[in-house]
């Protein structure tokens, strides 16, 4: 269903979604919900798990191959 790429973007999706919504409930200086948390990782892995099953796995791998290739530095030009 999914490869290990994938998982990889999901869980960094997910990853980035809780870590803004800590940041930005520290700097507003409010308590950090536990449940709000949860519900923003949770909505946010069901959008990306739906993008990424939508695209499919070709595509998917096209892109992060592309990807390591403009951070590894294989020169084009």
């Amino acid at each position: 269903m999914f490869d290990t790429s994938s998982l990889t973007i999901l869980a960094v999706v997910v990853f980035a979604a809780v870590v803004l919504y800590v940041v930005e409930r520290y700097t507003r200086q409010k308590p950090i919900v536990a449940l709000d948390a949860v519900k923003l990782a949770a909505l946010s892995g069901a959008l990306t798990g739906g993008v990424l099953y939508t695209v499919g796995d070709s595509e998917v791998a096209a892109v992060v191959e592309t990807a390591q290739d403009m951070f590894v530095g294989k020169p084009s030009f």
